[in-house]
């Protein structure tokens, strides 16, 4: 045999060697992570975080209603409500800092509570954000970007203006509800992550580069092949169903809500606070 082989295979055997060795490596990282993320559940504080879900807002009440009165609501009721979460003891927090608690770069307060806005509608600017620094807390808003700045039916939406000068007061995150607001269980992943990244190069181009990219699905509509994908493009936090997370073990990619109708006033909420599962 020949040295030239005698070395080839030497350098053959060599280079296998430091193959397996990475793989050994590679499985030695993920099983340490895996024990220690689950070390670092354990260890967290049995926390309920509530998240409360309003839509749009009116100064006086219809007598009908064709949504039942499930996405309109009155100032007064969320200012209510706000007085009343606060006297018991709630910390309304943002979504940016439950993620900085995620990540254990913050504590959570003993009661942190979340107050969220689907669709982007003027009345949140008009009569919501004057409450909101009136008390001196903060909100997401959730926005659909085709809607941005339109009046459709009779129905004001926000403009960039009023979603900038909010953002900058450091009160209130904008985050995306979608370019169409349709039912994206209905259409093609890729359609769905298309639309989910152009709604937030659309965020992006008017209000600046978003570190925290949060998708709250129109309708709570949402497979499973869609939460994975759009976990695998960038979004944070995804939005999709009703009830109460726990710190315990929040899971990023199914954040849940509490949707508040008309009128329902604080001790209600409170009511459903306890009541509610995780």
């Amino acid at each position: 045999m020949s040295k030239i082989n005698i070395i080839n295979r030497g350098e053959l055997n060599l280079n296998i060697k430091k193959i397996i060795i990475i793989i050994c490596l590679i499985i030695v990282i993920f099983v340490v992570g895996y024990f220690f993320n689950q070390y670092k559940y354990s260890k967290r504080p049995n926390v309920k975080i509530p998240i409360l879900l309003y839509h749009n807002f009116v100064t006086t009440v219809p007598d009908n209603d064709p949504d039942n009165f499930n996405y309109i609501n009155t100032p007064e009721s969320f200012e209510e409500n706000i007085k009343t979460l606060l006297e018991n003891g709630y910390t309304i927090i943002s979504i940016k800092d439950l993620a900085d608690a995620d990540a254990g770069k913050i504590e959570l307060p003993h009661k942190p509570i979340i107050i969220t806005f689907d669709d982007g509608y003027y009345s949140n600017y008009e009569y919501i954000y004057p409450i909101l620094k009136k008390y001196n807390v903060k909100a997401s808003i959730f926005i659909i970007t085709d809607r941005v700045g339109k009046e459709i039916d009779g129905i004001k939406y926000l403009g960039w203006n009023e979603c900038l000068e909010m953002q900058n007061s450091g009160l209130v995150e904008i985050f995306s509800h979608s370019k169409k607001h349709v039912f994206y269980d209905k259409l093609p992943v890729r359609e769905i992550r298309d639309d989910v990244k152009e709604s937030y190069e659309i965020i992006e181009k008017n209000l600046g580069k978003k570190d925290l990219k949060v998708f709250a699905y129109p309708y709570g509509a949402y497979t499973n092949e869609t939460v994975r994908t759009l976990k695998n493009n960038g979004i944070d936090f995804q939005i999709y169903d009703i009830g109460i997370n726990n710190f315990n073990n929040l899971n990023r990619n199914f954040i849940k809500r509490i949707n508040i109708p008309c009128e329902m006033t604080g001790k209600e909420i409170l009511d459903e606070i306890e009541k509610g599962t995780y």
